[in-house]
C-alpha cells in the first residue's frame, strides 16, 4: 500500500477508535418504521417490492425510472431530482443502500453527505455489488471518493472475481436470523467486486475461487455512530439471478436493514417469513383488483360496490401493520388473512361485473349483428328474388 494509501487507513482507524458510540436503534419515532433510501434499480428485478411490503420499513428511492439513452450530464440533472436536496434530509434516513448506481451521478457534496450521515447522524449504508460498486467494471471506481472511507472494504479499480460462497459467522447477529446453515444454490458459485478487507471489518462470507484463492464477499463494520455493509456480489439480474431465486431473499434485504439500522431482529425465521408472504399476496391481489376493476370499467360496469370491500380491507391490512410492528406476528397474520379474504371476495365480485358487462356487449352486438343480416337479407330477396314482379324493357334512352 502506498503512502496517501496507509495515511488513508490510519484516519479511518482513528475514526473508528473515537468515533465509536453505543448503539441506538435509528427508526421513525412517529411510526416505529425503519426509513430506507434505495439508490439504484427499484424495479420488480430488485428486493425494492419485498421491502415496500414490509411494514416494519419505510421506502423511499432516489433513482429515475428512465435512463436508457442519456449521457452523463442529463442523467445527473434528472437525478437531482430525486435524491435528498440537503444533508439534513439524507441523514434522516436510519438505512441507505447504493446498489449498482454509477458514482458520476452524485456530486461531491452527496460523497460527503453519505459519510458525514454514518459517521455523526448513526445512519446505516449498504453497498451492493456489480459493475457500478466499489472498483467498477467498466465504470468509475468508488475509490477516490470519500464513501470509501466508510467502506469496510478497500475497493480495487477493476477489481473482479468469482468463486463458491463461504459463509464464515452464521452466528452473527445479522447472518444469524436467516437459514444459512444449509447450502443454497446461489451459494454454488457467485461472481462479483474484488476487494481486500480492512483491518477493524469483520469478514463474515467468503468468494473461494478454484485454485483456493479468497476474496470478501460480506463484510461490516460499524464506524463513528452508524454502520456500513458490503456485498461483493449483485443482487439483481444483472449478477445475482439465482440469489434472486433464493426463497429468502426478501428476508434478507429487510433484516440487512433492521441490522443497518440497529433494530432488533425477530428470531422466529419461519414465522416472520411466512407473514412477509402474506404481505406480499395481499400486495399483489391488491393489484390484481385493480387491474380487473379497470377493465370492467372500461366494459361499462359499475364498479362502486366494490369500493366499500377495499376499505375494509384496508381497515384490515392496517390493523395487522400496527401487530406486527409491535412483533405480534400471529395478529398480524390473522389480520392480513382477512384482508386478503377480503380482497379475493372483491376480484370475484369484479370478475362478475366484468363478466355481465362483457354478456351485454355481446347481446347487443349480436342484436346488431344479426339486425344487419336481416336488413342485408331482405335488400338482397327484393333485388334477386322479386326481379320478376319487374316488367324487362327493350331499349332505354341511352341504347336502340
Amino acid at each position: 500500500m502506498d503512502r496517501k494509501g496507509a495515511l488513508r487507513l490510519s484516519v479511518v482507524g482513528l475514526l473508528v477508535l473515537s468515533l465509536s458510540a453505543p448503539a441506538f436503534p435509528r427508526k421513525d419515532p412517529e411510526t416505529g418504521k425503519v426509513r430506507v433510501l434505495y439508490i439504484g434499480d427499484y424495479s420488480a428485478s430488485s428486493p425494492y417490492p419485498q421491502m415496500e411490503a414490509e411494514p416494519l420499513i419505510d421506502l423511499r428511492f432516489a433513482w429515475p425510472s428512465a435512463m436508457e439513452g442519456l449521457n452523463p450530464s442529463q442523467i445527473r440533472r434528472m437525478f437531482r431530482q430525486y435524491i435528498p436536496r440537503t444533508y439534513t434530509l439524507l441523514a434522516e434516513n436510519d438505512a441507505m443502500i447504493i446498489s449498482d448506481a454509477d458514482v458520476f451521478i452524485f456530486e461531491d457534496k452527496h460523497y460527503q453527505w453519505f459519510k458525514d450521515a454514518v459517521i455523526e447522524a448513526g445512519s446505516g449504508l449498504v453497498m451492493i455489488g456489480g459493475n457500478a460498486g466499489f472498483g467498477g467494471r467498466p465504470n468509475p471506481p468508488w475509490s477516490p471518493t470519500v464513501v470509501q472511507d466508510i467502506l469496510p472494504v478497500w475497493c480495487i479499480v477493476g477489481g473482479w472475481t468469482e468463486g463458491t460462497i463461504e459463509v464464515l459467522r452464521p452466528g452473527h447477529e445479522f447472518l444469524s436470523t436467516l437459514p444459512l446453515e444449509e447450502r443454497w444454490a446461489w451459494m454454488g458459485w457467485y461472481d462479483g467486486n474484488q476487494v481486500t478487507l480492512k483491518q477493524q471489518a469483520e469478514l463474515l462470507g467468503e468468494m473461494v475461487g478454484l485454485r483456493g484463492e479468497r476474496s470478501p464477499f460480506w463484510a461490516t463494520w460499524d464506524i463513528g455512530e452508524g454502520r456500513c455493509f458490503a456485498m461483493m456480489g449483485d443482487w439483481t439480474p444483472a449478477g445475482g439471478r439465482r440469489f434472486m431465486r433464493w426463497e429468502y431473499y426478501g428476508d434478507f434485504a429487510v433484516n440487512l436493514m433492521m441490522y443497518l439500522s440497529r433494530n432488533p431482529i425477530p428470531s422466529d425465521i419461519e414465522t416472520l417469513h411466512r407473514a412477509r408472504s402474506l404481505y406480499l399476496e395481499y400486495r399483489s391481489t391488491r393489484a390484481y383488483l385493480f387491474s380487473v376493476m379497470e377493465f370492467a370499467e372500461k366494459m361499462g360496469a359499475n364498479t362502486n360496490s366494490i369500493g366499500e370491500m377495499i376499505v375494509d380491507a384496508g381497515e384490515d391490512h392496517r390493523a395487522s401493520t400496527e401487530a406486527y410492528i409491535e412483533l405480534d406476528f400471529q395478529g398480524a397474520m390473522t389480520h392480513l388473512d382477512a384482508a386478503i379474504e377480503r380482497l379475493t371476495s372483491a376480484v370475484q365480485r369484479a370478475m362478475r361485473l366484468k363478466d355481465e358487462a362483457m354478456y351485454w356487449i355481446y347481446i347487443i352486438e349480436w342484436a346488431t349483428l344479426a339486425a344487419t343480416f336481416s336488413i342485408g337479407g331482405f335488400v338482397v330477396w327484393t333485388l334477386m328474388v322479386r326481379r320478376r314482379l319487374y316488367r324487362e324493357v327493350g331499349e332505354t334512352r341511352f341504347i336502340h
